[in-house]
């Protein structure tokens, strides 16, 4: 594995099992570069051309659904998650005339995802029926590219910005107010 040595950012590991001892130098080399590119998400993603837009079926009826019962365990565990959303600035309070539930799912190594039950919006949702780039196209981009690797994979939901006036459709209901410490 190829740690970076600055313990200050967080740290990126390699699998280096295909590698000649060349290339994991390379590679650690490339990160002491960039280590500012490797570094806790904090706030929202930056502004950029193209952010999500969530446009509804006309007249629809505002998704406001109550919430799903959970143990106090379960409610201790979404209020830790949901402090560590608040301090990162990735989401804030609101008054919104929507809401969607959140329940945990559990993970393979036995900790809890915080998912957001967005089903009642997503079924008055306008669908974009933008076609997907072919995987053919996508694949000649990386012509000529040596090292592959996914970085970053953990916050990727949190990378795509939702445009300003569609936020308040992305709320969701908690049993509690997570609000104050």
């Amino acid at each position: 594995m190829i740690q970076p040595q600055d313990q200050s950012s967080r740290a990126v590991t390699l699998s280096t099992l295909s590698l000649s001892p060349a290339q994991c130098s390379d590679i650690g080399k490339l990160q002491e570069k960039f280590k500012d590119l490797f570094h806790d998400v904090q706030g929202l993603p930056p502004r950029r051309a193209v952010e999500h837009e969530i446009q509804l079926v006309g007249d629809s009826p505002l998704p406001n659904l109550g919430l799903y019962r959970t143990s106090v365990t379960k409610s201790d565990e979404i209020k830790k998650q949901i402090q560590g959303l608040l301090e990162q600035g990735v989401i804030k309070p609101s008054c919104s005339p929507c809401g969607s539930p959140v329940l945990l799912v559990p993970k393979k190594d036995g900790d809890w995802r915080m998912c957001v039950d967005y089903r009642a919006l997503n079924k008055i949702t306008i669908k974009n029926r933008y076609p997907l780039p072919r995987i053919d196209d996508l694949l000649d981009q990386l012509h000529g590219a040596r090292y592959f690797t996914k970085l970053d994979l953990k916050s990727g939901y949190h990378q795509v910005r939702i445009h300003d006036e569609d936020t308040w459709k992305t709320a969701f209901k908690t049993s509690r107010d997570y609000s104050s410490g």
